[in-house]
């Protein structure tokens, strides 16, 4: 027999890419927004059971109807190294943290050079004691 809510808790505790996706480009705080097209994305499959965004620029379609090319991921030590703001990004930057830098497990929250501007789990602990190592850049 299938534990729906153990499916459900992997897929949500697992989503931070595709929650800080969402409301990057949607530019919403409304939980239910939020968690709407998290599950629209799911739904899609461009999110897999495990919350892994597999199809990233799927996804952003989704979500903004904008094409991307493609996503690079840009390595980085610290927020401060973040480029300048332009029309697209407003300053606001998809970032990777580690607890440490060869670690495995990762988390993604919305930063800017000052520091963490939104983190879909309120207060990770992997921000709290890791450190940013890559932010995601959007290809047009």
């Amino acid at each position: 027999m299938t534990n729906v809510q153990s499916q459900m808790k992997e897929l949500f505790g697992n989503s931070c890419y595709a929650y800080c996706l969402t409301k990057l480009f949607l530019k919403t705080d409304n939980i239910k927004t939020l968690t709407r097209y998290v599950l629209e994305g799911w739904w899609m499959d461009f999110i897999d059971y495990d919350g892994y965004v597999s199809k990233p620029l799927k996804f952003i379609r989704l979500l903004c109807g904008k094409q991307y090319r493609d996503i690079k991921i840009v390595k980085i030590n610290n927020l401060n190294e973040l480029p300048e703001a332009n029309y697209s990004n407003e300053g606001y930057f998809i970032v990777e943290y580690k607890k440490t830098p060869t670690s495995e497990e990762s988390h993604f929250v919305i930063a800017n050079k000052e520091g963490v501007i939104w983190d879909p789990s309120g207060s990770s602990i992997t921000v709290q004691v890791g450190q940013p190592v890559s932010y995601r850049e959007f290809i047009d």
